[in-house]
């Protein structure tokens, strides 16, 4: 079902008394970024703003509905925010009448997104209320005015990323240390320089030596813990003591990894030489990345970009809660190779063994192909929930469609897995697995699919130069 965004503004007229109540719906959010920004934006005070706006509208039919829709520590900069989607989910079930915000930016940061946002409502029967900005979405004026404030709001946050990087990229090109996460072997001075701690480095290299000579990590792992060696103790400003544990796969992985023990920092997205001093030499580290090589091999590691073809929803596939899953791959010493989905598990999952499990690529991308064969068998629904805007296409003229899709259906055993992995990421935008794993949702790629349709639209008739007197 599709509905459409209007934007009040405090000047408007009140409803007539027989007008029936409107329920308002909260939604705020707030990223870790924006953690220190002014108190202004804290969800507390993004909700209490917003409930003071809908109770001064109550004399209009206002009533404020809950549960209040709050995305705490999620990025406005794509739409995976499990809050977020449980609203759009609500106004599809026709359970709103309106959506209350402090700002623009507190639904979306990204220009695309809101793009994607407004053809969604298109009959006007939900809005959208900002208290803090007016505009309608409406007219194209209110259309402009959003996407202006939006792109806006969206270059401030790449201009500080910038700026926070190139702050970084300087200072370390200087041989300065801009985190406090200072690695195992080292310790940072006044001048925040990295200078090595004597008995922190001889227990990285050792580490590294033991490395190259152990056939098992879990036997090493076990040595090094007898050996009484810890990562690294960090205190913070507040006084709280991190870190001093034993070593695990992690901690282990993330030392024999560490390019810093090669003298190097990592600014302008690579590594560069820099001004402290080394703690393995480059023979025992390209034998323990020699090593490391060929355990990925047979372990699984993250497949690379230009792989997509094996794993057409790379990118696609979210957990409920907004976590993406990874794509791997992985080869025994037969030679057979298994490819799977697995999304990185909580601090807390790992300790209660509540893990996501991993999802086999070829499972998943069969129960994938069978939903969009069905679309294809019975594009109907598709067509009916299209907006307006999309059905005037002459890609989605209803006869072209069914012709279409029919085509591809008769003679989808045909197709070559490029193009069954092209036809998948043109269809679906996003796959969501929920907590148990058993239900899947697929979120179907209008602009995907109208491209797709424009492809097979036939070609327009062909005049003769002679007809058009170029003869």
């Amino acid at each position: 079902m599709s509905h459409g965004i209007t934007i009040h503004t405090p000047e408007q007229e009140a409803l007539p008394k027989t007008t029936p109540t409107r329920r308002c719906a909260i939604y705020a959010r707030v990223s870790s970024s924006d953690r220190d920004d002014s108190p202004l934006s804290s969800i507390e005070a993004q909700i209490e703003s917003c409930k003071s706006y809908i109770y001064s509208q109550k004399g209009m039919g206002w009533k404020l509905i809950e549960p209040i829709y709050v995305d705490d520590g999620y990025s406005g900069a794509n739409m995976y925010r499990p809050a977020l989607q449980q609203l759009l989910a609500d106004m599809s079930d026709n359970k709103i009448d309106a959506v209350v915000i402090q700002r623009l930016d507190r639904i979306s940061r990204s220009v695309e997104d809101i793009c994607h946002l407004v053809p969604f409502f298109t009959n006007g029967t939900i809005s959208l209320v900002c208290i803090n900005q007016s505009m309608d979405t409406e007219t194209p004026q209110g259309r402009l005015m959003i996407n202006t404030l939006t792109s806006f709001a969206q270059f401030e946050r790449e201009q500080i990323g910038e700026r926070t990087q190139a702050k970084i990229a300087a200072a370390r090109a200087n041989g300065k240390w801009q985190h406090n996460g200072v690695p195992l072997g080292y310790f940072q001075d006044q001048n925040q320089e990295l200078q090595i701690d004597a008995a922190e480095a001889e227990i990285v290299a050792d580490i590294f030596r033991r490395f190259s000579k152990s056939q098992s990590v879990d036997a090493l792992i076990i040595e090094l813990e007898k050996l009484g060696y810890r990562s690294k103790v960090r205190i913070s400003k507040q006084g709280n003591k991190a870190g001093g544990k034993p070593l695990d796969r992690n901690g282990l992985y993330r030392i024999l990894n560490n390019r810093m023990y090669l003298g190097e920092l990592f600014y302008r997205n690579e590594w560069h030489a820099s001004k402290h001093i080394p703690i393995i030499n480059q023979e025992l580290w390209n034998q323990v990345h020699a090593i490391l090589d060929r355990r990925a091999r047979r372990k699984g590691v993250p497949t690379t970009k230009d792989r997509g073809i094996f794993f057409p929803l790379s990118d696609r596939l979210f957990l409920h809660d907004g976590r993406p899953y990874k794509t791997y791959e992985s080869s025994n010493r037969n030679g057979l190779r298994y490819r799977y989905y697995k999304v990185t598990a909580t601090a807390k999952e790992k300790a209660t063994g509540t893990a996501p499990s991993s999802i086999p690529a070829e499972v998943l991308h069969k129960v994938a192909i069978e939903y969009l064969l069905g679309q294809l068998k019975n594009p109907i629904g598709l067509l009916d929930k299209l907006p307006l805007e999309w059905k005037s296409l002459p890609q989605f003229e209803p006869s072209h469609v069914l012709k279409s899709f029919a085509h591809i259906v008769n003679v989808w055993e045909d197709y070559m897995a490029p193009l069954k992995s092209k036809i998948i990421q043109d269809m679906i935008s996003q796959a969501i697995i929920f907590s148990d794993q058993d239900e899947i949702e697929f979120v179907l790629n209008v602009p995907g699919i109208t491209m797709m349709l424009g492809v097979l639209l036939p070609a327009p008739p062909r005049v003769s130069r002679k007809l058009l007197g170029l003869s």
